[in-house]
């Protein structure tokens, strides 16, 4: 295997501490939410659950993107939709559930676009390290082009 990418990043304080890459370009302060024990008050930010949903959905799209070029199909525009939820299991542990609706705009058939999003699934890196890990739902909409 070949190295295509490497980042190193750092954390610090936990849920509410602080993140930041190691070459200080990406720097950003996490915040509780309030259903995981943060103040019922607080103002919303960022944290884990949220940036990982969110890099989740932009490995798809590119991969939607990527699967759509090398297939030459006519996809006009393309967003990926993800909600991450989270779970306590009975023994206590932590599980997550992953719904992900990937929005197509072009002269596709559901069928061409079901299969487009199931190959990109397939190549998506970020979709293999949940592989078994995270319960997925996927599905295509076709959407009507802006």
């Amino acid at each position: 295997m070949d190295l295509v990418y490497s980042t190193t990043m750092l954390s610090q304080g936990g849920r509410g501490g602080q993140m930041q890459s190691d070459d200080g370009g990406f720097k950003l302060k996490l915040s509780v939410p309030p259903e995981m024990g943060g103040a019922p008050d607080a103002t919303p930010g960022p944290n884990p659950e949220m940036l990982m949903g969110g890099a989740l959905a932009a490995a798809l799209d590119h991969s939607v993107r990527h699967v759509a070029r090398q297939g030459k199909l006519p996809v006009k525009g393309c967003y990926v939709e993800s909600k991450l939820s989270q779970f306590q299991d009975f023994a206590g542990g932590y599980r997550m559930a992953l719904s992900m609706v990937v929005y197509l705009a072009g002269p596709l058939d559901q069928p061409t676009a079901d299969d487009l999003v199931q190959r990109a699934q397939g190549i998506c890196p970020f979709q293999a390290a949940i592989k078994n890990n995270v319960t997925v739902n996927l599905k295509a909409v076709l959407d009507t082009p802006a």
